[in-house]
């Protein structure tokens, strides 16, 4: 088992006098303390007189440079004034933060210039890695001017070029804070907007499109014309951060009482004023705020703590985000921590942002809990599997990880070379066993475990530590959180899992369960898990009502049971919730297949049928092997799963208990078995003149009459 304790409380923050300073000095971020969402009227500073007046800008092609990765990006502002190097396995981008525009509108002042090399230098490492230099910041001057006139643009664009090119840079990342705005204590001009669209005209020309070209922009979408100046923007960078100080969220994922503006909202503005998502890079902020008395108004997350004593953190279900308040109930710090950005990262998933950005690298922690938090869920392989649980049983992970069978070919089968089945326990899933500090005085327990498809919470008695949790989905991101009955946040976390099959466990009775998601198809997609599960019976003396529990909170609402009539009840044995379909075989394999074809596609009709209505469908026979083998070779072959790993499926309920993987004594059921396995994919082979295994199930489901509009669906639902 694997234990998930409390999380502690971290470090001593440094005393408010030092941050205070050193931010001052550093003037690169918003004024802590102000909200700047609704910006205030200020006077306009004079501006010099653009010569010679510019054309508007003229259309482009939107640039896609090669260089730009596949999937989900991570960006991190690393700062000049830190010294701390960034992971560089966790980030795909890094906008080293800053240069200023010096006071002749034209000449770039890159600050600690040893700092920008060696992270340039964190490319020999990772070479997918890409590090721009950001432009501007809070109080960053001379924009302004220089946008305004076209000789100072020419040759500012030309410095851009050229500190590209010096520090082995990949493009030029823009932080003009704001077109239009003198609030940041610089100077302004209504035309900055115009401007500002020029200067990334001319600055995509000067870089070319080979090298990226991106913004940070306001959560209020303000400020720019997006429509004329996507074109221009490889991304955008959305600071969705500094929009709300106590009472209100740092950083709200979504609105509630206690947010101004929300991640979701700042998206949705994004998009209206013309950022596609597909350019959306969210902000996170890696800091928190305080109302200035119990909590300094800018604290790092590495600097973070505080007295359980005095204040207890409370959980915003609707923002999806932390905060503390003080024995009176007043909101006093807002935050991020692990379980809050894992979800704005979830956010990006579901919603199709190009990926995820946050403020700064250097305040996260020294083990990297919020960058991991991050990467973890959007890029593929930036956390180390070690890190995550397995969640397979052991043995029968063994089994699928070493074995590579050879398509088509039955003369053998290494199943019987593997302990723990024949007949075995390896049916069961581990558990993972979450603790927190036991707390009598805090009344009933509520556990609440969530990954971005699923959720489940745990009533538990006053004074329990601990729960042990099991039929968890590999490659999932967990979140939990512990509330006490007055609803105070006790404990939260997140974990990984790993593994190549959900497995899933009921009761000792119910064996020989599995979700039929996680396998590979030939053309390189993946069979979606919590969509479909095979096992044995669930009827009568077999199913209790913890089992049933346990059934329903895994998700499953629909039960096609494919055993003899006189053996199947009318109604499904998972409860009222459940759909049911019963259509009868005697056998599995070959004659099912060819005698009992009404069946099959009474089968697949039914699947397909609530699959589409989103209710999941657990099939069975007795035993959770002939007959629901059988009907797993047709889902699977038509999916395109190729029969090399057909063959891996049908053979694990060797890892099941005798009366479901025994016969007479001995195990048969394997791809050598010439009347069953063997029998069945021949047949299904046959049923097509020409094309891949695939497309011969799809051609046997046609002749019985099954829709192609049936076929499809299934395939766009199962298949990701």
């Amino acid at each position: 088992m694997v234990f998930f304790g409390y999380l502690a409380p971290m470090k001593n923050s440094l005393p408010f006098f030092f941050c205070l300073i050193s931010f001052l000095l550093s003037c690169e971020k918003p004024s802590q303390g102000y909200v700047w969402i609704q910006p205030p009227t200020a006077p306009q500073q004079s501006t010099p007189t653009p010569t010679p007046p510019d054309p508007g800008p003229d259309p482009v092609p939107d640039p896609a440079p090669a260089t730009e990765p596949d999937g989900f990006i991570v960006v991190g502002y690393a700062t000049y004034w830190d010294k701390t190097m960034p992971d560089p396995s966790l980030l795909t981008h890094i906008n080293y933060a800053f240069a200023h525009i010096k006071d002749d509108f034209e000449t770039l002042d890159i600050k600690t210039p040893t700092r920008l090399s060696k992270i340039a230098g964190l490319k020999r490492t990772n070479p997918d890695l890409k590090v721009l230099l950001s432009i501007g910041g809070w109080e960053a001057g001379n924009f302004s001017e220089m946008a305004a006139d076209a000789a100072h643009r020419k040759v500012f664009c030309e410095n851009c070029v050229a500190a590209v090119r010096k520090y082995d840079l990949d493009g030029i990342d823009l932080d003009w804070e704001y077109p239009t705005s003198s609030m940041a204590g610089i100077s302004s001009s209504p035309e900055d907007t115009k401007n500002f669209t020029l200067l990334l005209k001319d600055l995509r020309v000067a870089l070319g499109d080979d090298k990226l070209l991106t913004m940070a922009s306001a959560a209020n979408a303000k400020y720019v014309d997006f429509k004329s100046a996507i074109q221009y923007l490889n991304f955008v960078n959305i600071m969705t951060y500094d929009m709300g100080n106590p009472p209100y969220h740092n950083a709200g994922l979504h609105p509630s009482t206690h947010t101004q503006l929300s991640c979701e909202e700042s998206v949705s503005k994004h998009f209206d004023k013309g950022v596609p998502y597909s350019k959306m890079v969210l902000g996170i902020p890696f800091y928190g705020h305080g109302d200035g008395k119990a909590f300094d108004s800018y604290i790092d997350y590495r600097d973070f703590s505080y007295d359980p004593k005095r204040y207890s953190v409370r959980w915003d279900s609707s923002a999806q985000v932390p905060y503390l308040t003080d024995a009176s109930g007043s909101f006093v710090f807002s935050y991020d921590d692990e379980v809050s950005v894992g979800l704005k990262a979830d956010f990006v998933k579901t919603n199709g942002l190009k990926g995820a950005m946050y403020w700064n690298i250097e305040a996260d922690d020294a083990t990297w809990t919020l960058s991991k938090a991050v990467a973890s869920r959007l890029l593929e392989g930036a956390v180390s599997e070690d890190e995550a649980v397995l969640v397979t049983n052991p043995y029968v992970q063994t089994y699928l990880e070493q074995v590579t069978y050879k398509d088509w070919d039955f003369s053998y089968s290494l199943i019987k070379n593997y302990p723990g089945g024949g007949p075995g326990e390896a049916d069961i899933p581990p558990s993972v066993t979450i603790e927190w500090p036991a707390d009598v005085n805090a009344g009933p327990l509520t556990l609440r475990l969530w990954d971005d498809e699923w959720s489940r919470e745990y009533d538990l008695k006053a004074g329990t530590s601990s729960l042990s949790v099991s039929n968890l989905v590999p490659g999932s991101h967990y979140s939990y959180q512990v509330f006490g009955g007055d609803g105070t946040l006790l404990s939260r976390g997140t974990f990984r899992t790993r593994g190549a099959l959900h497995q899933v466990y009921f009761t000792g009775k119910v064996r020989n369960g599995r979700d039929l998601g996680g396998w590979k198809t030939e053309d390189g997609k993946t069979v979606r898990f919590r969509k479909l599960y095979r096992g044995g019976r669930v009827d009568g003396k077999y199913m209790d009502g913890s089992g049933r529990a346990e059934a329903l909170a895994v998700g499953i609402r629909a039960e096609l049971d494919l055993r003899e009539a006189e053996d199947v009840p009318s109604v499904s044995q998972f409860g009222s919730e459940c759909t049911f379909c019963a259509p009868g075989f005697e056998n599995g394999y070959r004659s099912m297949l060819r005698d009992r074809a009404p069946g099959i596609k009474e089968c697949f009709e039914f699947i397909v049928k609530n699959l589409r209505a989103g209710r999941p469908v657990y099939f069975h026979c007795a035993a959770g092997r002939d007959r629901t083998g059988t009907i797993a070779m047709v889902v699977l072959g038509v999916l395109g799963v190729p029969e090399r790993d057909i063959a891996k499926d049908y053979e694990l309920t060797y890892f099941s208990p005798a009366d479901w993987s025994m016969y007479k004594g001995d195990y048969h059921h394997m791809r050598t078995a010439e009347g069953s396995y063997v029998a069945a994919m021949e047949y299904l082979w046959k049923a097509g003149t020409s094309g891949s295994f695939k497309d011969r199930v799809e051609s046997y489901l046609l002749s019985i009459g099954v829709a192609q509009k049936d076929i499809d669906d299934l395939r766009t639902i199962m298949l990701k």
